[in-house]
């Protein structure tokens, strides 16, 4: 991602606003587990490259909303695309069945818990 020159965070705050459509600064933090500082930092960042546009949350105007630029779309392709490419480098020798079977477990590890089988929820 750095030859792009972008860091794994704009990537993730791209991917997100992509996804999910235009976003406050505080809700792509939630969602990346990210603080407001390092969000800011890296909008401003995005907005200087012309990849977010960013403004008034017509929601509330006291929050930033970001939203993807055609010139964002373009580089989160190109992220995409690289971050595939470096994929099939590292999981080449596998077989197809063993890669569907390590993207399943991964999802499981990130997946985050019901409540209820967490630690000190109702058990």
């Amino acid at each position: 991602m750095s030859q792009l020159g972008v860091s794994k965070a704009a990537y993730g705050m791209l991917a997100v606003i992509e996804e999910f459509g235009p976003s406050s600064q505080a809700d792509l933090g939630r969602r990346l587990g990210m603080d407001r500082r390092s969000i800011s930092e890296e909008a401003v960042g995005l907005e200087r490259g012309g990849f977010v546009s960013r403004g008034p949350d017509p929601a509330d105007s006291r929050r930033n909303r970001l939203e993807i630029t055609a010139a964002g779309r373009t580089l989160l392709a190109r992220l995409e695309s690289s971050f595939r490419a470096m994929q099939d480098e590292l999981l080449g020798s596998l077989p197809p069945e063993d890669r569907v079977e390590l993207d399943r477990l991964l999802a499981l590890i990130v997946e985050p818990a019901p409540a209820s089988t967490r630690p000190g929820h109702g058990q």
